[in-house]
């Protein structure tokens, strides 16, 4: 393996949609993916899954709802999207790509430019990039180069878009300081919560409910990750749905499957029914935070289920991740958007993380660093 291959390369995993993960079928305490609240062997999600194929639904949508279609599974769970978010409707889609496309062409009438952080994820700056509306962009999480471009606008109504939870970080912008610019110029907000959803707000609805924002900001976000789930919803009123389901798109791709929209329904549901979950999986988030604090690394606070640091150069990031698979646990050592040169090592926090787990990761990591200074 050179410094630049992935760590697992050709090996056989199996799991990680938890603290577990099996590779080449040997059992490995697993800190990498996003399926944070670990629902997927919770028996409200597993017998939607069955239902459903005892009841026969279809693998994929028949028709799509512009040709005539209907399928109950996707009404299902665009009405418990709606309830969790407290809105009037919502559409699914098959895939959190299409978010940004959603929520652009849903909220046309209310901007006439989209204002994008830097750092936004791949899918809303290549859906600004297939819009009609002209894109400016400001420094990742700079409230002050934000309203410098504003106010080069000359009037104009900004839809401000960004994360809600930056994947790699695990932080959160200063969304109630983009709200006031947004507001102040007649604009209006556009958050993807894909990493935030499930986790993150006293409703767990993400960062929007994080920093308690008004009617001026609209979210979307994946199923397939704090709520361990499949696709994922663009939510608000009934004429915002409507413009985003007749974009190109939504009309020209695959609705999804039944199966996993009701899977999804359930997750939903389960969630708002039970908001300890996610305060609970937040709790253990910073408890892991506290104890790599400790060891002296830099840690970014957030109230997402991630925990990140970077420290000395990829080489370095590398061999700390490879240390920690020699201990049979595995970590990512992230390239991905915001990591930096040499990369972050991200902790994923999930549900049935326990105490020791955390011990256990952290004593691998200061015995490392302790031979290896940066």
């Amino acid at each position: 393996m050179t410094a630049a291959e992935p760590l697992l390369g050709t090996r056989r995993i199996a799991g990680g949609g938890g603290r577990s993960l099996l590779v080449d079928g040997e059992p490995y305490l697993n800190f990498a993916g996003c399926n944070y609240l670990a629902l997927g062997e919770r028996p409200e999600l597993r017998d939607a899954a069955r239902r459903a194929i005892d009841d026969g639904a279809l693998f994929s949508r028949y028709l799509v709802r512009d040709y005539g279609g209907f399928d109950e599974p996707f009404e299902r769970v665009e009405a418990a999207a709606a309830a969790f978010y407290g809105t009037e409707t919502a559409a699914y889609l098959p895939s959190g790509y299409l978010i940004g496309a959603a929520g652009f062409a849903g909220l046309r009438p209310d901007y006439d430019v989209l204002v994008l952080d830097e750092m936004a994820h791949w899918c809303l700056a290549d859906a600004a990039t297939l819009s009609d509306a002209p894109v400016k962009t400001f420094r990742h999480g700079d409230v002050a180069d934000l309203e410098r471009v504003l106010d080069e606008l000359a009037g104009q109504r900004p839809l401000i878009v960004s994360d809600g939870v930056f994947a790699t970080t695990g932080e959160l912008p200063p969304l109630d300081h983009y709200y006031a610019l947004a507001e102040a110029r007649d604009g209006c907000l556009f958050i993807d919560e894909s990493h935030a959803a499930g986790v993150v707000g006293p409703r767990a609805r993400g960062a929007v409910d994080h920093f308690g924002l008004g009617p001026r900001a609209h979210v979307g976000t994946t199923l397939s990750k704090g709520l361990c789930g499949q696709g994922s919803v663009f939510v608000g009123s009934e004429q915002q749905v409507a413009r985003a389901r007749a974009t190109r798109a939504l009309r020209g791709s695959s609705p999804g499957s039944p199966i996993s929209a009701l899977v999804s329904a359930a997750a939903l549901d389960l969630v708002r029914e039970t908001p300890d979950l996610a305060a609970s999986l937040r709790n253990k988030a910073s408890a892991l935070r506290a104890r790599l604090r400790a060891l002296g690394l830099q840690v970014p606070e957030t109230p997402a289920a991630i925990a990140a640091f970077a420290e000395g150069d990829f080489a370095h990031m590398r061999g700390l991740q490879a240390a920690l698979f020699a201990e049979d646990i595995y970590v990512l050592h992230s390239n991905y958007i915001a990591a930096g040169p040499g990369g972050m090592i991200r902790l994923s926090v999930f549900a049935d993380h326990a105490e020791g787990d955390f011990e256990r990761v952290c004593d691998v990591i200061a015995r490392w660093r302790e031979a290896n200074p940066a």
